[in-house]
């Protein structure tokens, strides 16, 4: 069973252009975001990453509109959404799940607010949390579950919700490095099932040139893209592929320019 994508022209999914920032702050003017431009194709999976505090998570709020650039705009399947909410699907760092609503209650959560629960049969809905891993948790609450399942059904939401575009801030950093290997994969092969347009944030390079079609790499604040990577590996990937050596090469290499930039925060 996979999700039809409601793609709707030749229009990347996402793109972002030239974007500026500027936070007040002790009465002065901090630049955050400088000319940041990016193209998320349709049913791709890019990555940013960049110094902790140069912007990245700043960027998903302009993209969810949660705040207004100064200068740029937010284009989405071709349309302008600068300053408008409710157009991304958001997975941020913790699950975020509603502890009074069960599993599958949070999972529909997002079809609700967008009023499209009915696109979905709560059967299907079953069946997806099968195939999360999460069969016979349909009626737990999220303290009842470990925070790798947390993170499953968090991700499931954000799968079933109709945006086209899905916004993943770090979602696995709270986990511990073999959870978040197992999420990894599995979130790996969730996707190349159903190619959602994804643009994800992360810290880790392995994740980003295991998961992703392209790599935006940032500089550190106020951030600007310095290198954009294309990533040379076919698909299907599995974990196996971080032994290639032109796996290790690129991580090297990007390993080099984060710490470059890292040096200047």
């Amino acid at each position: 069973m996979s999700i039809e994508q409601p793609h709707t022209s030749s229009s990347p999914a996402l793109e972002v252009r030239h974007i500026y920032k500027t936070f007040r702050e002790r009465r002065r003017d901090v630049p955050v975001l400088r000319d940041i431009s990016l193209t998320v194709p349709a049913g791709e999976f890019v990555s940013i990453i960049g110094p902790s505090g140069c912007g990245k998570s700043t960027l998903f709020h302009l993209i969810g509109g949660l705040t207004a650039p100064d200068q740029g705009d937010v284009y989405l399947q071709g349309r302008k959404v600068t300053g408008e909410r409710g157009n991304i699907s958001y997975i941020p760092q913790q699950s975020a799940l509603f502890p009074w609503r069960s599993i599958e209650d949070n999972v529909v959560l997002a079809q609700e607010i967008a009023g499209t629960k009915n696109l979905i049969s709560r059967d299907e809905v079953r069946e997806w949390l099968i195939k999360a891993g999460l069969g016979g948790f349909e009626k737990a609450y999220p303290h009842m579950l470990s925070g790798g399942m947390q993170q499953r059904a968090s991700f499931l939401r954000g799968l079933l919700a109709p945006q086209e575009v899905m916004c993943l801030d770090e979602p696995f950093s709270a986990l511990d490095a073999l959870t978040r290997s197992d999420m990894q994969n599995w979130l790996l092969e969730m996707w190349e099932e159903n190619k959602r347009s994804v643009l994800l944030i992360t810290h880790s390079i392995e994740e980003a040139l295991m998961l992703s079609d392209t790599i935006y790499l940032f500089s550190a604040r106020p951030a600007a893209v310095l290198h954009t990577i294309k990533v040379p590996f076919s698909r299907p990937r599995r974990s196996e592929i971080t032994d290639d050596p032109i796996f290790l090469q690129l991580k090297r290499e990007i390993s080099l320019r984060m710490a470059e930039q890292q040096h200047r925060t």
